[in-house]
């Protein structure tokens, strides 16, 4: 029994099903018999040398019309479908082509066709030099590696996974796909079909009738069809076909993106836009405890998303594996900023944790688009900018008054006590200040002075979280710090210091 090995080497199978627009997307699969003979016919002419002259050996005709007499079976390899979508330039427009194709990966088990006829020994010999010679099929760009191998030692059954013709008299097995495909009369058939048929009254007529033979027939091209106003090539027919429902084009999968292993950084920058050619819908600096706020509820909402587990992003989030908050300053600090003009908008957010940003949280703060402004009304783009060390970040001109060296620093937003003031002692302005100094690792200044004049332009800043604890006093002043030696920042103290109050700059 002639069995035909195809391997797609290149491992595409590219091939329209009859009746099929290729811009249906559709893929014929398995190939059809009609093609299948037509292919091997097509390779006669192309690479064996006693075909050259036009005129096959009588060998051909009778291995041709002997594996037309019966239906072949087919053993599937897996497949997946893909395509792609490409425009053709037209002399009206562009017109948009859809390239469907089977996906057959090269090192998988062949596609196996099964003829169910026994072949003599001189046509069994043409078939195998046919088979090795077999360079694509369907499309030319379907490249293939055939060979004729031994037949399987059991007659081919829809249960042992191989796709067979429909028996009429049965209704369809279980699992399983019907597809069409169209495949060649018989010769006899085709010869009865001839008959039938009115005799040419002219020359011009005969030219447009049936070929005398069914080894003619599989020769015609679609041009001949189209102009002769044929709507199926004479000779053949269309064919139910049993698959196995495993053996179908399957959808793939979407790829799994490797995790990608980033280093632990102190700082990462975002920044903010707006659709708006002006700055204006921007928010204002006077907002910076709520944009910082919302920033934060932005990032806990995409850490089941994104993360393992929340102690992953314990740092981002500020909360550790029993939602309790984290205490000592370690974890994220949002600093809303203006940058790229002096308009009192903010355009930036700094993101600076001292106990470092994993690659989990930075992968949050990438996966940001969007957060609100203006008390929750409206929205501003947002967009990973970078991140890095402190010696990396200081490179940047915009960002040295936040990040530079000095002795002497000044707020620039204002600072709110975290407790109750006093008079005298720890509680005092200046106890406080201290305190906060040192809880961050920061010397005992020299001098503390309050700028009043700056604290009345500090009125108009948001000063009381929207969630959370109140401030004690819901006053923000301006403050300016002498230390006894030069200091790096950030510095940041005071109630509401991670999301944007109490920041200190350089003097």
């Amino acid at each position: 029994m002639p069995t035909l090995s195809v391997r797609f080497i290149g491992g595409h199978y590219h091939a329209t099903p009859w009746n099929k627009a290729q811009n249906e997307g559709a893929v014929e699969w398995p190939p059809s018999p009609w093609r299948l003979l037509r292919a091997l016919i097509a390779t006669g002419y192309a690479k064996l040398p006693d075909w050259q002259e036009g005129v096959p050996p009588p060998v051909a005709r009778s291995l041709i019309e002997r594996l037309a007499s019966v239906l072949p079976a087919y053993k599937l390899p897996p497949t997946t479908g893909a395509h792609t979508r490409h425009y053709m330039p037209t002399d009206a427009k562009p017109t948009l082509v859809l390239d469907a194709r089977a996906v057959v990966h090269p090192d998988h088990q062949p596609l196996l066709v099964y003829w169910p006829v026994d072949l003599p020994s001189e046509e069994h010999a043409l078939f195998s030099a046919l088979a090795v010679r077999l360079g694509y099929l369907g499309r030319a760009e379907s490249w293939t590696e055939c060979e004729a191998v031994s037949s399987p030692a059991i007659c081919p059954d829809f249960s042992d996974g191989w796709t067979v013709p429909h028996d009429t008299d049965e209704p369809p097995p279980p699992h399983c796909d019907q597809l069409t495909l169209i495949a060649p009369a018989s010769a006899p058939t085709y010869a009865a079909w001839l008959n039938t048929l009115p005799k040419p009254k002219s020359a011009k007529a005969n030219n447009s009738a049936p070929a005398p033979t069914l080894f003619g027939a599989l020769h015609v091209e679609t041009s001949w069809l189209q102009k002769n106003g044929w709507s199926a090539p004479p000779g053949s027919r269309l064919v139910i076909y049993d698959r196995p429902t495993t053996n179908a084009i399957t959808v793939a999968p979407p790829p799994k993106r490797a995790p990608q292993s980033r280093e632990t950084v102190m700082f990462a920058l975002l920044a903010l836009s707006s659709s708006a050619r002006s700055r204006s819908p921007m928010p204002l600096r006077e907002r910076t405890l709520p944009q910082a706020e919302l920033l934060h509820r932005a990032n806990a909402a995409k850490v089941g998303a994104l993360a393992d587990s929340p102690d992953a992003v314990a740092e981002l989030i500020g909360l550790d594996a029993s939602r309790e908050p984290i205490t000592g300053h370690r974890h994220a600090h949002i600093f809303p900023l203006t940058l790229l003009a002096a308009d009192n908008h903010l355009d930036h957010i700094l993101i600076w944790a001292p106990g470092g940003l994993s690659g989990a949280s930075q992968d949050v703060l990438r996966s940001l688009r969007k957060t609100y402004m203006k008390g929750g009304t409206g929205d501003v783009e947002v967009r990973f900018a970078g991140s890095g060390s402190l010696d990396e970040f200081r490179k940047i001109p915009a960002l040295r008054h936040v990040l530079g060296e000095g002795k002497v620093w000044q707020s620039i937003t204002p600072l709110v006590l975290p407790r109750h003031r006093k008079k005298s002692g720890r509680n005092t302005i200046e106890g406080q200040i201290r305190e906060e100094l040192t809880s961050r690792g920061f010397p005992a200044p020299e001098t503390i002075d309050i700028l009043n004049k700056e604290s009345v332009a500090f009125r108009h800043f948001v000063r009381s979280r929207r969630t959370g604890k109140c401030p004690p006093e819901n006053f923000g002043y301006a403050i300016r710090l002498t230390l006894p030696a030069f200091v790096s920042g950030p510095l940041a103290i005071g109630y509401g210091s991670h999301f944007g109050l109490g920041l200190f700059v350089p003097a």
